[in-house]
C-alpha cells in the first residue's frame, strides 16, 4: 500500500491529500516520523512535500465539490490530531468526490460521522478556550498565556484575541505542542518553543492575580455552589493554567 507522508503542517497535509485522492488504489496518509510512517513488507512511502498550488486546489475542491461546511469539517478534523484523522479526512474527501454536496447529508455514513465528530470536538474545545485563556503581563508589557489543549486549536484562537487585544503584544503558548502564536504591532507569527525559560513577569502581576482570585471567590454564591456542574463547564485538566484555580 502506498502511504503519502507530510511534514506536520496543514499545507503539506493538503498536498498529500491531493496526491492520494488522484489514485484509485488503496493508499494512506501519515505524518513523517509518526506511527503510520513505519515501514512494512508491502508498504511504499512517498514524501508529499508542500505544494501551495495543490493545497489551494484541495480547499477549492472541498468548497466547490462539497461546501464551505465540508471544508470546515475537514480542517477541524485534521486539527484534532486524533489517531487515524488523516485517513478519515481522505475517506471523507473520496466520498465528496463521488457524491458531491450530498455527502454532508449522509449522517449515517461512518465516513461522514467520523469527520464531523472530530470537527465538533475541536470546535467545542476552541470555543471553551476563548474563555479559558488567562494572560499574565511580562516585564516588557507583553501579555503571555500558557495553554495545554487536547487538540491543536491554537490557529483557531488567534483571530479572536487579535481582535480583542488590539495593539497589545501577546503570546499564547501551547505547551503541549511546543508552539506559540506571537502577535506584535498587528503582525502574527507562529514559532516553536522547545524549552520554557524562566519568565520575568511585571512586578504588579502577583497583586493583580491575587485581586482576581479574591473577586472570583467573593462573587461566588456559596448556596449555589455546584462542583459537578463546575467540573463539567471547567474540566479539571484545564485548571492548572487558570489563575482563579491556583
Amino acid at each position: 500500500m502506498r502511504t503519502y507522508l507530510y511534514d506536520g503542517n496543514f499545507e503539506s497535509f493538503l498536498t498529500a491529500l491531493s496526491l492520494a485522492l488522484e489514485h484509485q488504489e488503496d493508499c494512506a496518509i501519515a505524518r513523517a516520523g509518526g506511527a503510520g510512517a513505519e515501514a512494512g513488507l508491502f508498504s511504499e512511502f512517498v514524501n508529499a512535500g508542500t505544494d501551495p498550488a495543490r493545497a489551494a486546489a484541495m480547499r477549492e475542491f472541498f468548497e466547490e465539490r462539497g461546501s464551505a461546511e465540508s471544508w470546515h469539517h475537514a480542517r477541524f478534523a485534521f486539527l484534532s490530531e486524533a489517531a487515524g484523522a488523516e485517513d478519515a479526512v481522505l475517506a471523507y474527501a473520496r466520498l465528496i468526490k463521488e457524491k458531491g454536496r450530498a455527502a454532508d447529508d449522509m449522517l449515517a455514513d461512518p465516513r461522514v460521522k467520523k469527520v464531523q465528530d472530530l470537527s465538533r470536538s475541536v470546535g467545542g474545545e476552541a470555543h471553551m478556550f476563548k474563555g479559558f485563556v488567562r494572560f499574565k503581563e511580562l516585564a516588557d508589557k507583553t501579555l503571555y498565556a500558557r495553554i495545554e489543549p487536547d487538540h491543536n486549536i491554537l490557529p483557531l484562537l488567534t483571530g479572536h484575541f487579535r481582535d480583542r487585544l488590539g495593539e497589545f503584544s501577546w503570546i499564547i503558548h501551547d505547551a503541549r505542542r511546543g508552539r506559540a502564536a506571537l502577535c506584535s504591532g498587528g503582525r502574527l507569527i507562529y514559532a516553536p518553543i522547545t524549552q520554557e525559560k524562566a519568565l520575568e513577569f511585571d512586578g504588579r502581576e502577583a497583586a493583580v492575580q491575587a485581586l482576581w482570585r479574591h473577586f472570583f471567590k467573593t462573587a461566588a454564591i456559596k448556596e449555589r455552589t455546584n462542583p459537578r456542574l463546575q467540573r463539567q463547564n471547567v474540566p479539571l485538566k484545564y485548571r492548572k493554567n487558570l489563575t482563579e484555580f491556583d
